[in-house]
């Protein structure tokens, strides 16, 4: 069954439609879940971020959009085998907090020339999972909201 759909034509379409999803998730979700935090006051700055990023200069924003929407790739490839009901948002949630804070803390950090989980400080882990989270959520309202799912057990 899983086969089929990655095999089908209309997987290319769930794919870009990832893409596009996972940009818009962090232009809206991820933003608003930033703008809530500074208004908490556990971020300095209010979204959104337009510093420039290494080694391009592009702004924090644009650069999150993109690798949001690659995100949204994978979201895409894994969906079909998420649960239905509420099983679907509790591991939509899931993907976001644990796949992107994995990545951001195991592969961007050290990227980047930081340490692993940037020090695992604890109040920065906490934002960045009520973040990532955040998207997760955002990226499973959009995806089926663009591709809705064939209802199964």
């Amino acid at each position: 069954m899983v086969m089929a759909a990655l095999t089908s034509p209309s997987w290319t379409r769930r794919l870009l439609i990832g893409f596009g999803a996972g940009v818009v998730t962090v232009l809206t979700f991820f933003q608003l879940g930033w703008l809530i935090l500074y208004w908490l006051g556990a971020v300095s700055d209010p979204p959104p971020d337009m510093t420039p990023t290494r080694p391009f200069g592009v702004p924090t924003i644009f650069s999150g959009a993109f690798f949001g929407g690659l995100w949204g790739v994978l979201f895409a490839f894994l969906e079909p085998l998420f649960p239905r009901g509420i099983g679907y948002w509790i591991v939509s949630l899931l993907f976001g907090a644990i796949l992107l804070d994995f990545g951001l803390w195991f592969v961007v950090a050290p990227l980047k020339g930081f340490s692993l989980g940037f020090g695992f400080e604890p109040r920065d882990v906490a934002i960045a999972i009520f973040l990532q989270s955040i998207w997760g959520i955002g990226m499973g309202i959009l995806y089926r909201f663009f591709v809705p799912s064939s209802p199964r057990g």
